[in-house]
């Protein structure tokens, strides 16, 4: 099977697994866990020698599995879960699409496949991320949100080239082989794991200032 089928036959399981995370409370408890305890298998993993970048990235992991256990008990979690993944993943996308279609510069040299139209598509494509409140009529929308999804989409990018250095200087190609054809949880996740940490913090301001609000 090639690479790419591998990929997309992994990536339909996701479906499933997103509507665990939203509607099964009980099980998404447990699947969080067990996600959080994979990432730092994966991390110890890739350091040979455990430094202060080492610590700091458990740290940061912590962090991500306090943000997830605190989003969640959020009122109307489901779609503000939701909003988080789908800028992640309509970032992705749009980076994708984009440096395939238009090539160009690259964005940085510790991550060779990165590329600004890339990083100028994820931008584009993370703004559809909000048409999720439109599936609750109680939520309204103000224009700022779309400054807060590229911050958000911003930092997801962060992420991403951050574990591509991490993986260089360690010599790693992928976190693991866990997830065939995408590599580990923490290649699946980097960019996620900052949007969810600032996220956490993010949606607070956001419902406070009434940038996202529920009428």
């Amino acid at each position: 099977m090639s690479n790419f089928k591998k990929r997309f036959f992994i990536s339909l399981l996701a479906f499933p697994i997103i509507y665990i995370l939203l509607y099964q409370k009980i099980f998404s408890n447990i699947l969080i866990v067990i996600v959080c305890l994979f990432c730092v298998y994966e991390w110890n993993k890739i350091f040979k020698k455990k430094n202060y970048i080492y610590l700091t990235g458990l740290l940061i992991l912590l962090f991500f599995f306090l943000s997830l256990l605190k989003i969640y008990n959020l009122e109307d979690y489901n779609l503000k879960f939701l909003w988080l993944i789908l800028i992640a993943w309509l970032s992705d996308i749009g980076g994708y699409i984009f440096g395939k279609l238009f090539g160009g510069p690259k964005l940085i040299k510790i991550s060779p496949n990165k590329t600004w139209s890339g990083a100028f598509g994820s931008l584009i494509l993370s703004q559809f991320a909000c048409l999720i409140f439109f599936l609750d009529s109680d939520y309204k929308l103000n224009f700022n949100i779309f400054f807060y999804q590229i911050l958000l989409s911003i930092i997801g990018q962060i992420g991403d080239i951050l574990m591509s250095y991490i993986k260089r200087i360690n010599d790693k190609k992928d976190t693991s082989n866990f997830i065939p054809g995408h590599g580990g949880f923490l290649d699946r996740l980097d960019g996620l794991i900052w949007i969810f940490i600032f996220g956490y913090f993010l949606i607070p301001i956001l419902l406070l200032y009434k940038l996202l609000y529920t009428s």
